[in-house]
């Protein structure tokens, strides 16, 4: 299989943005289980991230699970640094939140 062509940090800010309101936000288990009260993150402080964060780099593919990961890089409720690394799904309109540092 191809990859498929990955959005670019503007196109995935935009989907990022209509998903937040009209899809849904799901973490990993890993990311609910591990990463997130490893940093006292809440769901709450990532959706704040991911409103306010900026894609600063070029998506990374992911051999293992045949896509692309997004690198969201913002501030949480508290105004603390959050780095959310995002997987973008269009078509069930969903953002998977990988781990969150």
């Amino acid at each position: 299989m191809d990859k498929p062509i990955p959005f670019t940090p503007e196109e995935a800010k935009q989907c990022m943005l209509e998903i937040l309101r009209d899809g849904e936000v799901r973490p990993t288990s890993h990311c609910l289980n591990e990463s997130m009260p490893k940093r006292g993150v809440t769901i709450r402080d990532i959706l704040t991230a991911l409103r306010s964060g900026e894609i600063k780099r070029p998506a990374e593919w992911d051999n293992e699970h045949a896509e692309w990961k997004y690198r969201v890089e913002g501030e949480d409720t508290d105004g603390d640094e959050l780095t959310a690394i995002t997987v973008i799904l269009t078509t069930d309109m969903r953002l998977v939140i990988v781990p969150v540092f």
